[in-house]
């Protein structure tokens, strides 16, 4: 592990290579998880052991100046606990992403949310300028390969749901207790119902906290449901560009969007959806943010 000037920490990830995907067997697959295949990592790289967090995140404003997408373009999605609905609403951001605003306020160590992918990338930018080197989001390919930790199990802590329990923050019964209308809740109670601090859980064989919950995390891909049946074996990067992708079956009446990729499950999501293969849990365009994505860094070694 090592520490950089900002006191985040990052462990090396070693080259190597894996099935990335979800093979025909597993019931809860979605078709843009086929085919599986083999990846490459061919380099070694290092990655932050946790989720960007809200003090550093509030470090990189203070010091730029810098006013997220969601700022500026009146909120983020976010939940109002009162009304039980998702929307909009502009006093959600990354230092308060839902209504009522004691429940949803942001602590220094937990990860940043309500941040767009445009948002991370101006961070990335930032911190490379701190670091004299290049710090970026990880490819898609990365982050699965990073995720898994070498296993091949739906999550990198077993095949049994059960075993997410002490691995990873999702909707569970503490979730319930505050949003009584979900009903995908997991029977545990982790005593987090929203985002928990970073490193609260078990990392994985590689040191990385949080990778199947919490808070969503950017790639730097575009995303394409049909990109797995023509990726390259060696340290695929995505498509070039974004591929126009209907969602109107997840959100009535929204129009087709080119999306970027977003990994790991979140803190509100059912247990099928934070699999290591998973890639439905979220779909947003760049400017877009949400009350439970945020991101983590990658750097060379």
């Amino acid at each position: 592990m090592i520490e950089n000037k900002v006191g985040m920490k990052l462990e090396e990830i070693p080259a190597g290579e894996f099935m990335m995907g979800s093979p025909d067997s597993d019931p809860a697959a979605k078709e843009n998880e086929k085919p599986q295949h083999r990846v490459r990592i061919t380099t070694p790289f290092l990655m932050g052991i946790h989720e960007v967090t809200v003090a550093q995140f509030r470090r990189f404003v203070e010091e730029s100046g810098y006013q997220t997408d969601a700022e500026e373009q009146g909120g983020c999605y976010g939940i109002d606990l009162g009304t039980g609905l998702i929307e909009v609403k502009p006093e959600y951001t990354w230092y308060c992403t839902g209504a009522p605003p004691e429940a949803f306020k942001q602590l220094d160590d937990y990860p940043v949310a309500c941040v767009s992918w445009n948002d991370a990338q101006a961070f990335c930018q930032w911190l490379s300028g701190k670091e004299g080197k290049p710090y970026r989001l990880p490819t898609e390919a990365e982050w699965e390969y990073a995720c898994r930790g070498g296993t091949t199990t739906r999550y990198y802590s077993g095949d049994d749901e059960e075993s997410l329990k002490d691995s990873a923050n999702v909707a569970d019964a503490s979730l319930k207790e505050q949003w009584p209308s979900i009903g995908w809740a997991a029977e545990w109670n982790d005593g987090h119902p929203f985002s928990s601090p970073v490193g609260k859980f078990k990392p994985n064989a590689f040191g990385l906290h949080d990778m199947h919950g919490n808070a969503g995390e950017w790639c730097s891909d575009w995303y394409d449901p049909e990109y797995y049946a023509h990726s390259p074996t060696d340290d695929p990067k995505g498509p070039a560009a974004g591929k126009l992708t209907d969602i109107s079956d997840l959100v009535p009446g929204a129009p087709p969007r080119v999306f970027r990729v977003i990994r790991g499950g979140v803190w509100c999501d059912p247990l099928p959806g934070c699999r290591s293969a998973d890639r439905s849990t979220q779909l947003r365009h760049p400017g877009s943010s949400a009350a439970d994505v945020g991101f983590r860094v990658v750097t060379s070694l």
